[in-house]
């Protein structure tokens, strides 16, 4: 999906540079244009030769990440008002409306102010959502339950790692959460980037009845190159033992009971799908995930732990998941305020992309993750759920 995204906006790109070429450059001199070639690819070609090089060999450091995030944020403003410039001409042309030009520089400018403004601040801003959810067969003893559910952190290299951590763990325990759960995707490539710090950060992190995570697609290894040096299973391994090390209990596709007011409520985690390791998105699954939940018993009050919601159907045909717990969409940070749940084009891929679903009696709430894979969020601030639970009447 990224590549496909990625080709068309540099084919629109080239597609604009001839416009402008042929419309523009053509017959002013030699210095003027070859400073403006020299601008183009300063903007275009240190991303892509980092996405190319990142595909063959690992380049993991603070370094390479920094610039990468830099220069993506470059690539896709020079693409913006290009793309642009070139449509309103083109457009104006056509109608003969010269109004017409204007209007799309004018659009060009304010979709590079939301690119900044993604990228400078709103991916910064820590939101904190407020769900409770009614259960008639939920547990006296769980009666008012709270769970923070958060996902998605991405920590990887780049800069300002450590200070959305610091608002995570400060926030959580504000909120004085019973159960705390990650749905995944703690790092952003490899288990490393779960370092002494970050770990003494989210070591912080405390509830009375446990932290509780979930292995996630970014977690597993799959974007590891040098799977002899780390293996996938390794790379998993080793980020498990630094979960346990801040004192997090990684229970990926194993159920546990916890105890809570003299009952107890059931805690699964489902590991990423073994057909969609490979980073495919909105792909449904076929597996059955009966064996996931053999052992629960007969009326138990299950949450569980997925970190892709595309496996709910499966969750809920293996058993009754009051709960599912779910991140890895992001609302691919990009979000416009339009209708209850706002519109995002996660909505073309995913059936369900964020915030809270229903199935009956049984709820799927999707958060929009903390971290960012892409440096910008424009409509998707990082986001914290406090969920409580609340037994109702049959």
């Amino acid at each position: 999906m990224f590549v496909a995204i990625l080709s068309t906006i540099l084919l629109l790109l080239a597609l604009s540079e001839w416009h402008i070429w042929r419309t523009i450059l053509h017959g002013r001199s030699a210095r003027l244009r070859g400073i403006y070639y020299l601008i183009s690819a300063l903007c275009t070609l240190p991303y892509l030769l980092i996405w190319a090089a990142g595909h063959i060999w690992d380049i993991f450091s603070p370094i390479a990440t920094t610039i990468s995030q830099i220069s993506i944020i470059l690539l896709l403003i020079n693409a913006t008002l290009k793309i642009l410039h070139a449509a309103g001409s083109l457009l104006a042309g056509w109608l003969s409306k010269r109004n017409i030009a204007l209007l799309f520089d004018l659009l060009a400018l304010a979709v590079v102010g939301v690119i900044l403004y993604g990228h400078l601040w709103e991916r910064k801003q820590l939101r904190t959502t407020e769900i409770e959810l009614l259960y008639p067969n939920l547990p006296d003893g769980a009666n008012g339950v709270k769970i923070v559910q958060f996902g998605d952190l991405h920590i990887g290299l780049g800069r300002g790692r450590y200070a959305m951590l610091e608002k995570v763990a400060e926030r959580v325990n504000e909120i004085g959460a019973d159960i705390v759960v990650d749905c995944g995707d703690i790092t952003n490539s490899r288990y490393t980037e779960l370092d002494s710090t970050a770990m003494q950060i989210l070591s912080r992190i405390e509830a009375p009845l446990g932290v509780y995570t979930v292995i996630g697609n970014h977690d597993n290894g799959m974007y590891i190159r040098d799977t002899v040096a780390i293996p996938r299973e390794e790379n998993i391994r080793l980020l498990m033992e630094r979960q346990r090390g801040m004192g997090w209990h990684n229970i990926t596709d194993t159920t546990i009971p916890i105890a809570i007011g003299g009952d107890t409520l059931y805690l699964s985690a489902i590991d990423y799908p073994q057909q969609i390791k490979k980073g495919a998105h909105g792909v449904e699954v076929g597996d059955d995930y009966s064996h996931h939940f053999a052992n629960l018993p007969d009326g138990a009050f299950n949450i569980v732990l997925a970190h892709t919601p595309v496996v709910w159907s499966n969750i809920l045909a293996a058993c009754e998941a009051e709960l599912t717990l779910s991140g890895h969409v992001h609302s691919m940070q990009l979000k416009l305020p339009f209708g209850e749940r706002g519109w995002s084009p996660a909505a073309l891929i995913y059936e369900h992309w964020s915030g809270l679903y229903h199935n009956g009696l049984c709820a799927l709430n999707i958060t929009d993750g903390v971290g960012s894979s892409l440096p910008m969020r424009v409509g998707v601030k990082p986001e914290i759920v406090v969920i409580t639970l609340r037994k109702s009447a049959k």
